[in-house]
């Protein structure tokens, strides 16, 4: 099975997965499924969003692509957050999600009359 790292591409507004030994970009996907996830956020780039402004690629959810995609109504899934701007870390409602935290991430573009955003749930 392959690592990857997947993060939300704010120009294509799809998510972009990244071989995680090779650093080069596979694919891009409007929905994926992760097994065996974690969510990582780097430091130095989350304190350059927040000195500078413009986000930067530094928070992203690392795993193993699901063989089928996950539905949503097939588990209780709740809906994860994170701004750079706001919090230190990947949020579940006011609460932070663990830092050891493993399982199941499911990512999915929401399109909306004002365009496409990104919805993460757990």
């Amino acid at each position: 099975m392959q690592k990857v790292r997947v993060y939300w591409n704010l120009h294509k507004k799809v998510w972009s997965v990244q071989d995680t030994k090779s650093g080069r970009v596979c694919d891009h996907l409007r929905n994926i499924s992760l097994t065996d996830a974690k969510f990582v956020v780097r430091k130095g780039g989350q304190k350059r969003v927040r000195e500078e402004g413009k986000k930067n690629v530094h928070a992203f959810a690392v795993g193993y692509i699901a063989d089928k995609p996950t539905s949503l109504r097939t588990y209780n899934w709740y809906s994860v957050s994170y701004n750079p701007y706001k919090h230190d870390y990947f949020m579940i409602e006011e609460d932070e999600v663990p830092k050891d935290w493993v399982g199941n991430i499911h990512m999915k573009s929401l399109h909306h009359k004002h365009g496409v955003s990104p919805r993460v749930y757990v």
